[in-house]
């Protein structure tokens, strides 16, 4: 045992005391009220009103705060009410896409509820107003982009509005601030290209929403979670978000822009999984009708793209000078393909052009490195941190716990040994007929746990032994199967399966089955199955009558690349209506494998 030990318990013990004796203490400090309805009548009075406009129109919440203060009454705010004033002003500018006019007097707000935070460590208004200081100053930083200080700004303002226990009262006003801290949170890691904590943060953000019913914010974060799966290259879960921000759409705000930026993301992934006709068709389209120039540039960038692996340079040049002028990143992509098609041309004009604006982009980004890797590092210092402090708090509470019901059980036991003690003092014969009453019962007790753990362990082994004959109930299954396997029409496709050169992108006119070929393979298996295929479809709502042919080519042992090529159906149709019986019947399993299941 460590020499130590003995200090580390005493340290313990005394840490615990101080947390019991303080308790009572903070619930006390808990209750203090910076704005007392006495002491801060505009607290309760013009700036409640200007904070409820806010909400739902911040441009006349901007008139009212301008207006305010140029009035004489500006100058008799409280201390408090100046700073919230501050606050409620760098809001409404932002919301009003205004610059801030009043960093010092944001910054003074921040010091003034830093030191109070400090001494007040519990109280909701204190806590709420010092976060969206702070948030809002991280707005201002990252408007000048300052990066690094507006992430630091963001990371505190969440900070402070996780230490709110009591938002029973305002739980959807700071529910809702919470979500917007995330998203910030979260472009700024998207930025960084720090993927999975972008995602955790936009995910967290949903949640949120969610409660709000705030399609349009859920649908645009599902975008961006898309677009970093499949810079992941994980493109089922792209298309899994790309599906939800859809279904978005469709349901709440069907005419929403964002429906092109799904699109063009659709036909961005399609691309880079070796399709490229049905993407360059959407994204001609789109770049023709739509009228936004940022999402006109977007779709330009993705044309290029196309074009360029398709081997077409000077359309792919066209759509990337189209596209150079987006943002950071696009003139480094656009720049970069230009320069490299230019080299192969020789058009020296166009290298003239855009060398060196792709040298200073690669410079700044170059720049933005160091900046990136250190706002990478405090967010991982910050998860690192509230998941220890996580635990932390965790501990305290089951002690606190632990330690009422100890005390409560204490308390009770004295209370009721003295009613004992009262009630059956000299009868000592009957407090043994009681003791031997109790302990009859408890070896009754221990008698009926020994006979369930006996049951307990012999169920354990019955599972055990259908563990390791679980495939026994398949045999007719199985058996069926080998005989189907040995049909002349099944063999034909088995062998069509062990062509390694079929690609998915390609169409094979020569292997597609016939309507009679597909009605007969049907048929065959129906016929064997007792028709089972065709109650499935039936009984499960969502299946359909042409599943039963994905049913019988998985059967067989076909894949998704030798079913499109069999069907004429594109891969991608088979890979997503795959997904949706798998969805359907509730499991990630292959077709075989769930079938086998039912069966």
């Amino acid at each position: 045992m460590p020499t130590n030990y003995f200090d580390m318990k005493n340290n313990f013990l005394l840490t615990l005391t101080i947390i019991i004796i303080t308790t009572f203490l903070l619930s006390s400090c808990s209750k203090f009220k910076l704005f007392s309805e006495d002491a801060t009548p505009y607290h309760y009075g013009i700036l409640k009103d200007i904070n409820n406009t806010m909400t739902h129109n911040p441009e006349q919440a901007l008139l009212m705060i301008d207006s305010f203060g140029t009035n004489q009454e500006y100058s008799s705010l409280k201390t408090s009410e100046f700073h919230e004033f501050q606050i409620l002003k760098a809001e409404a500018r932002y919301k009003c896409n205004l610059n801030h006019d009043n960093i010092i007097a944001l910054n003074e707000a921040i010091m003034f509820f830093d030191s109070l935070t400090s001494i007040y460590e519990k109280n909701t208004d204190i806590l709420f107003y010092n976060s969206k200081a702070h948030y809002y100053m991280g707005v201002g930083d990252e408007e000048k982009e300052n990066y690094k200080t507006a992430f630091v700004n963001y990371l505190e303002s969440l900070s402070l509005i996780e230490r709110i226990r009591n938002i029973n009262a305002r739980s959807k006003e700071i529910n809702h601030f919470k979500a917007l801290i995330y998203v910030r949170l979260g472009d700024i890691l998207y930025w960084l290209d720090s993927y999975d904590a972008a995602i955790e943060c936009l995910k967290n953000a949903n949640i949120l929403f969610e409660n709000e019913d705030n399609h349009s914010a859920i649908t645009r974060n599902n975008i961006i979670i898309a677009i970093m799966h499949g810079q992941n290259y994980d493109y089922d879960r792209a298309f899994r978000h790309l599906s939800i921000a859809d279904s978005l759409l469709l349901e709440h705000n069907p005419n929403s822009p964002l429906k092109y930026d799904i699109e063009r993301i659709n036909a961005s992934i399609m691309h880079e999984l070796g399709y490229s006709d049905e993407p360059l068709k959407a994204m001609l389209k789109q770049y023709k009708t739509l009228e936004s120039p940022n999402q006109k540039m977007e779709a330009a960038g993705v044309l290029g793209d196309i074009y360029y692996e398709k081997g077409i340079l000077d359309s792919a040049i066209y759509y990337y000078e189209q596209y150079y002028p987006d943002n950071n990143f696009s003139k480094i992509n656009a720049a970069n393909h230009i320069i490299e098609i230019s080299l192969k041309t020789g058009n020296n004009e166009l290298i003239t052009k855009y060398a060196p604006s792709l040298a200073e982009e690669t410079n700044k980004e170059l720049l933005l490195s160091t900046i990136k890797t250190e706002i990478s590092s405090l967010y991982e210092q910050y998860d690192i941190n509230k998941k220890n402090q996580d635990v932390y708090n965790k501990i305290l509470t089951y002690l606190a716990m632990l330690l009422a019901i100890t005390l409560m059980y204490f308390f009770l036991g004295m209370h009721l040994l003295k009613i004992k003690k009262r009630k059956f003092g000299k009868e000592i014969s009957e407090k043994k007929f009681y003791i031997e009453a109790l302990q009859e019962k408890i070896d009754k007790k221990s008698s009926e746990n020994k006979s369930i753990k006996i049951r307990i362990k012999n169920l354990e082994n019955e599972l055990q032994d259908i563990k390791t004959k679980r495939y026994l109930t398949h045999v007719p299954f199985d058996m069926k199967l080998i005989k189907l396997i040995e049909e002349p029409m099944c063999k034909r496709l088995s062998q069509i399966n062990d062509n390694t050169n079929i690609k998915s992108n390609v169409q094979y006119p020569e292997l597609i089955l016939s309507e009679k070929e597909q009605n007969d393979l049907v048929n065959l298996f129906n016929k064997t199955y007792d028709n089972a295929f065709s109650k499935l479809v039936a009984e499960h709502k969502g299946l359909r009558n042409s599943d039963i042919l994905l049913f019988c080519l998985y059967l067989i042992g076909l894949d998704e690349k030798h079913i499109s090529a069999v069907t004429g159906k594109t891969y991608n149709m088979i890979y997503n209506r795959t997904k949706k019986i798998q969805s359907i019947f509730g499991s990630s399993g292959s077709i075989k494998e769930i079938l086998r299941d039912i069966l």
